[in-house]
């Protein structure tokens, strides 16, 4: 759980401490006695997104961030904004051990009904163990027009469409409801894991301490954007290496050397024109050679990720975003 929701508190410091709190407790006592009312799942990254695509620049001890002035040549069409995020705060908390599928590889949905080890023998803990860590980051926003355009293409449909059915086949093997995260989060996917694998050669940070954040909705109230950061409980998450790489003239090289790489992958033809219909599989154009990441740096488990999707590739050359 990223933390940037504190760019409200200079907003909130005019009212005190005590009116804030005061108004907290009433609208957490509201919502706990709504009855008949369906419990919403709790979401974090609209408030992350929010933060970030914020038009001010944030100055916190836990949350620092600038907008990038100008954007890298040749990236006009398709990304909105780049935030430079030179300070960030991640909290985890360890509430369960599964065992064989980690929970985070499978479909958005409610943790409390997957079947976890407790970490005590009974239910009187009120507490989880933590870990907080502090680290650096580069936001990357992509324009809603380009891509709610490139989801209407006729190609893109038909792409989904093999992608919803291998996946409906990978949920009724696992016997848990098929919930498709949606060709836009596919795509913003395999576009984190392309730079990720750019950015280490770049960077500094090995490959598998640069960690993911995709922000993928359609609808009234979308989101299209990624998070790429690196986070560690010392000095060595704010060292400044990767927030760098956001800068116009240092972006630019990377992305355009990221998505050149993607277009061939060194097991094609086998990767390019992967059928993930035929062995339930959850990634089209994709693999170890090309596309995969550690698990500490993909918050799918290597899942939902497709190069077909972003640039043109052996076998399709009709889905890319970026021809």
């Amino acid at each position: 759980m990223l933390l940037p929701t504190q760019a409200c508190w200079p907003e909130l410091e005019q009212y005190g401490a005590d009116a804030v709190w005061a108004a907290v407790t009433r609208e957490a006592q509201a919502a706990a006695g709504d009855e008949g009312e369906e419990d919403e799942e709790f979401d974090l990254t609209t408030p992350e997104w929010r933060a970030f695509t914020h038009p001010r620049d944030h100055a916190l001890p836990d949350f620092t961030t600038v907008r990038e002035r100008r954007l890298p040549d040749d990236t006009a069409d398709w990304l909105d904004s780049v935030v430079l995020v030179h300070r960030l705060r991640e909290v985890s908390a360890l509430t369960g051990f599964t065992r064989i599928e980690a929970p985070e590889w499978l479909p958005e949905e409610d943790t409390r009904t997957r079947a976890v080890a407790p970490l005590s023998r009974g239910n009187a803990s009120t507490w989880v163990p933590c870990a907080e860590l502090r680290g650096e980051g580069v936001f990357l926003a992509l324009k809603e027009e380009r891509l709610a355009e490139w989801e209407r293409q006729d190609a893109v449909r038909a792409r989904e469409e093999i992608l919803k059915s291998a996946h409906w086949a990978w949920c009724t093997a696992r016997r848990v409801e098929p919930r498709w995260p949606g060709i836009r989060y596919v795509l913003l996917h395999t576009l984190a894991h392309v730079l990720i694998r750019q950015f280490a050669l770049e960077c500094g940070y090995g490959a598998s301490g640069i960690a993911e954040r995709v922000y993928a909705r359609s609808g009234p109230d979308p989101m299209s954007g990624i998070l790429l950061y690196t986070a560690a409980p010392d000095s060595e998450g704010t060292l400044g290496g990767l927030v760098s790489l956001g800068r116009s003239e240092r972006l630019g090289p990377a992305i355009a050397q990221a998505l050149e790489e993607a277009r061939l992958c060194s097991s094609d033809p086998m990767c390019a024109e992967h059928e993930p219909r035929i062995h339930s599989r959850l990634h089209g154009a994709g693999c170890h050679a090309c596309l995969f990441a550690a698990e500490t740096s993909c918050e799918r488990g290597n899942h939902y990720l497709d190069r077909a999707l972003l640039v043109e590739t052996l076998t399709d050359d009709k889905c890319a975003l970026r021809p």
